[in-house]
């Protein structure tokens, strides 16, 4: 069998939930933008825009990601946009985190806003000005900076003008 083909029906095609992976040898320069997974186990100097990421123990991306869901055990020196994070034991971050439910055991050195809850755990630290709509901190944790609440920016105003009266 040969390995190259003009024949257009002996090409395979990649299942769409097979992640594109980056493994700890590679060094890539680049973006990555479309549907599905990218794993990183090695270092990515580009930007991520895709449905589910990974950032493996050995992996550094050094750019900005988003995407749904996020898991970072490995380093990120950017910013993050996604729905869900979740920064594992050995895992950093620094820069910009914007996420809906963000759960952290790593360290963070960033601005971070949670739409929704933020979730830091004993063996997490977070250095940065923190906007949240809820939080939880176990026994342990550390932060250094500033909590404010989140106020959705599509809120009404409640403002009520006074008319003057004649």
């Amino acid at each position: 069998m040969a390995l190259f083909s003009d024949n257009k029906n002996n090409s395979q095609k990649t299942p769409s939930n097979s992640p594109t992976f980056i493994s700890k040898e590679m060094e890539v320069t680049g973006n990555f933008k479309g549907k599905g997974a990218v794993q990183v186990e090695g270092i990515l100097h580009g930007n991520i825009s895709v449905d589910s990421v990974v950032i493996g123990e050995n992996g550094t991306v050094n750019g900005i990601i988003t995407a749904k869901n996020v898991i970072i055990n490995g380093k990120l020196n950017g910013s993050i946009e996604c729905a869900s994070l979740e920064v594992m034991s050995n895992g950093t971050v620094s820069n910009r985190v914007t996420a809906k439910n963000f759960q952290v055991s790593g360290k963070i050195d960033a601005k971070v806003t949670v739409t929704e809850l933020l979730n830091i755990h004993a063996t997490g630290s977070v250095d940065g000005d923190i906007t949240v709509g809820r939080i939880r901190i176990e026994d342990g944790a550390k932060i250094i900076g500033s909590i404010k609440e989140y106020t959705p920016k599509n809120k009404i105003d409640t403002k009520i003008e006074e008319k003057p009266t004649a």
